[in-house]
């Protein structure tokens, strides 16, 4: 979708554009990567947004799906090995490349949602004779999504790649830098998103140590009595950081154990980390990008790509970019991990008095009366069993 020079379509989108950026707060409230105050910031998505969308008043949801299409468009040219362009520059190929990845990303009616929205937008600017041509004409046509709500979406898929635990063991441990190690410990133990990972800070953690009494702030109230203990803030929505670590999805507050192993590994991290005890206080941090200071929040697609490159650096069969994200080691691939490998776990205790999906539901926290009764209402009486089921790294030595 190389673009021409059209002097005509280019004025416009400078008067456009400085007319959205006078306007009264930001041009798009609520949506972070249109809060525009320069008229030179101003983009493709941009000006499609407002002549399509916002000038003609359209709704939410139909504004947040155009922006979601153009952010997994985004993701996938970031992900990819093959296809390296910008996402108004992608030709034919690429843009099939992408259906291809996409339909593993999410489910079929999504995905013809999406090309479906970058097909309009296409084309909009071939109208104007802007665009030379629409590289998501009809792609959308070949996704067969008759059966897509009836889909099994059970964290067991048995279409996500497999690793030998022993493996996994051994590529934890090989892991470069202690941030890494304890960001791919925490995904494995407790299977919480990534972004819910990016998004925890120290006092979302209760050590019961000494040294935590001297390193670290003190632990929210939530926690005040339930040393060992993560805690997932459901209140942590996509507006709380401006650092792309978008929000925490579940819809309930969720305490999480955390075991010998990784308590240590916290540990081992907090005294090399930057002493922060006011304002926001990350656990996962940017240290390696000249732009970012040390102490910036650990972004969620700076994470992702790190766990990839992780991935395919011990084993290039763990991840392939054109793949999609089922047959590939990912931060999504952990969760699915964690819910397998508790489940088999307390599966196999035979005097175990709970149900182990319903434990499993609550600590990726889910929300149903079952789940509620089972692992929300009573978790200290789980939280040594999930312990000593959680996955193990082999890192007794630290």
């Amino acid at each position: 979708m190389p673009m021409q020079n059209d002097e005509d379509v280019e004025a416009e989108m400078r008067e456009v554009a400085q007319d959205a950026a006078d306007i009264d707060g930001p041009f798009v409230p609520g949506v972070l990567r249109t809060d525009i105050a320069d008229a030179e910031e101003f983009g493709d998505f941009e000006f499609y947004a407002w002549e399509r969308y916002y000038s003609q008043d359209k709704g939410s949801s139909t504004i947040n799906n155009f922006f979601s299409s153009v952010s997994k468009l985004e993701e996938f040219l970031e992900q990819s090995s093959r296809v390296n362009c910008s996402a108004t520059d992608i030709g034919t190929r690429g843009a099939k490349r992408f259906k291809q990845w996409l339909t593993n990303e999410v489910t079929k009616e999504t995905a013809a949602s999406y090309i479906n929205t970058l097909d309009n937008m296409a084309q909009f600017y071939m109208s104007k004779e802007y665009y030379p041509g629409n590289p998501f004409n009809n792609l959308a046509d070949g996704i067969d999504t008759s059966n897509s709500r009836n889909a099994s979406s059970s964290f067991q898929d048995n279409e996500r790649i497999i690793v030998d635990d022993i493996r996994l063991q051994e590529a934890i441990q090989m892991a470069h830098g202690s941030q890494l190690i304890v960001l791919l410990a925490v995904l494995v133990k407790t299977g919480i998103r990534v972004s819910e990972t990016c998004n925890l800070d120290w006092e979302d953690i209760n050590l019961e140590h000494s040294l935590a009494d001297d390193l670290l702030p003190n632990p929210r109230t939530e926690l005040s009595d339930m040393p060992d203990h993560i805690y997932i803030d459901p209140a942590k929505d996509e507006d709380t950081y401006r650092s792309n670590t978008s929000g925490n999805k579940r819809k309930v507050g969720t305490e999480i154990p955390i075991d010998g192993e990784l308590k240590r590994l916290l540990l081992w991290h907090a005294l090399s980390r930057e002493r922060r005890f006011e304002d926001e206080n990350p656990v996962f941090t940017v240290n390696d990008n000249p732009d970012n200071k040390p102490s910036d929040r650990l972004g969620m697609i700076t994470a992702w790509k790190r766990v990839t490159e992780w991935a395919d650096e011990y084993d290039d069969e763990w991840h392939d970019s054109d793949r999609g994200e089922k047959k590939n080691v990912t931060p999504h691939w952990f969760r699915a991990k964690f819910s397998s490998y508790m489940t088999r776990r307390l599966e196999a205790i035979d005097d175990f008095d709970g149900e182990p999906r319903d434990i499993v539901k609550g600590q990726r926290g889910d929300v149903g009366q079952d789940v509620i009764e089972e692992y929300r209402l009573r978790p200290d009486h789980y939280s040594s069993i999930i312990r000593s089921q959680q996955f193990k790294i082999g890192l007794e030595g630290i």
